[in-house]
């Protein structure tokens, strides 16, 4: 009888009457008119709580939210069509991974929710929706604005034009859960031995195949190149040096990069170590002074076949110093990560000596070849974002080799990061 009376009766004794039904029911419409309601229901298993019907939330002082005593238990928290705003502070206190904002919601005030809880908006039109964290919806890989600047090539200055794409996009994954798109933003610094492909110059070279081989497999990467032909750390952290201003202008221009990637020239990590060291310690400083989170990354060089005939050695023997230099140099400066690249070159060149099909350089027989650069992009893709790239089916450039022979390069640059 009692379920009976709650349909039945008017609306002036529906609100406190639907704590006996089931679940109390709060007006939490702006113009107080029951247009828009709260309950917690059990929905999934799960203590739910539901915001339905029409029109705009009102806003709340934090802590005074009429479910505020139970946000301990609310494990979920669905916001139906129809919703328009969500209001100051509404969901503070409720500890849950994630809120979908279908598209009706078009407005969110200050405070939404706590710092943890990712906000997920399907109208990705929505103007007003000013959360730190607050996801758009796209099904497909977001476009990212990369910025490839070599000193050779270029005109202007790196941050002509400069457009950082939001970092935060969702997507639906195979059951209909609303899941982030991871998102990175890193910078090479470097030389030749970063900016070129063997094929093709100005390319972006190995940064640019980071960012297509990292999106193939799934990973949003907004990638950033600043080098020049036979550039040293050293001038790269000189305000002064055409390549040190284009640095300093990127660092206080955009400051939330994950990765830098700090390549020396060739074998002047041996050669002139005093340098090396001063160089990357150097530009530890700019880039602490304008990062607020920015990983650091050695790129370690390779052995070449020009290189080891001129010191009178081998190309293995070359990298096995190269490889010594750059850890010395990590712990040295308290850097954690090293591109093992010049480790991926060794192994790969000792396993086919002989085979002109997996000649990782290019005819100078010293700068990185198509392959060389594949190589490159596909171990720094291991090491920063931590993704398989065995799994990857990204060929690249008009020209490539034969899959059969990237596949191969793909399993080395495995082998060289987890193996």
């Amino acid at each position: 009888m009692k379920r009976l009376l709650c349909f039945a009766l008017g609306t002036a004794l529906l609100l406190p009457l639907l704590s006996s039904c089931g679940g109390e029911r709060w007006d939490i419409s702006k113009n107080g008119d029951g247009s828009l309601t709260a309950t917690i229901t059990r929905r999934d298993g799960k203590r739910t709580l539901v915001v339905e019907g029409e029109g705009e939330m009102r806003d709340f002082q934090d802590g005074t939210t009429p479910w505020y005593s139970e946000c301990g238990s609310i494990e979920a928290v669905r916001i139906e069509a129809g919703t328009g705003s969500v209001g100051e502070n509404a969901f503070q206190g409720i500890s849950v991974p994630y809120i979908l904002l279908p598209e009706s919601v078009v407005r969110i005030g200050d405070g939404a929710a706590g710092t943890e809880v990712k906000l997920f908006a399907e109208n990705a039109a929505a103007t007003d929706l000013g959360a730190v964290d607050v996801y758009y919806y796209s099904e497909n890989l977001p476009e990212t604005a990369d910025v490839y600047w070599q000193q050779d090539k270029s005109t202007g200055d790196v941050t002509d034009g400069l457009h950082s794409a939001t970092r935060r996009y969702f997507r639906y994954d195979g059951t209909g859960t609303p899941v982030a798109w991871e998102f990175y933003k890193v910078l090479f610094i470097g030389n030749s031995f970063t900016y070129r492909n063997g094929i093709s110059e100005p390319s972006g070279g190995v940064a640019r195949l980071f960012g297509s081989i990292a999106e193939a497999l799934g990973a949003v990467t907004e990638t950033y190149m600043i080098a020049g032909p036979g550039w040293h750390l050293k001038d790269h952290a000189n305000k002064d040096d055409v390549c040190g201003e284009q640095v300093s202008l990127l660092l206080e221009a955009v400051d939330d990069f994950d990765y830098i990637v700090l390549q020396e020239h060739s074998t002047d990590s041996i050669d002139k170590n005093a340098d090396f060291l001063d160089g990357i310690r150097a530009l530890q400083q700019k880039i602490a002074a304008t990062q607020t989170h920015a990983e650091l990354v050695l790129y370690e060089t390779w052995g070449s076949p020009a290189s080891a005939r001129a010191r009178s050695t081998t190309v293995s023997a070359m990298e096995a110093q190269l490889r010594a230099v750059y850890e010395t140099a990590a712990e040295e400066c308290g850097i954690p990560l090293i591109s093992y690249v010049g480790r991926a070159f060794t192994e790969l060149y000792e396993a086919h000596p002989d085979d002109e099909n997996y000649y990782l350089w290019d005819t100078d027989d010293r700068h990185q070849g198509y392959l060389g650069a594949y190589l490159s992009a596909c171990v720094h893709v291991g090491t920063l974002l931590e993704l398989d790239v065995r799994e990857c089916t990204y060929g690249g450039e008009e020209g490539a080799p034969a899959e059969s022979v990237l596949y191969a390069l793909r399993e080395e640059a495995y082998s060289a990061v987890f193996g």
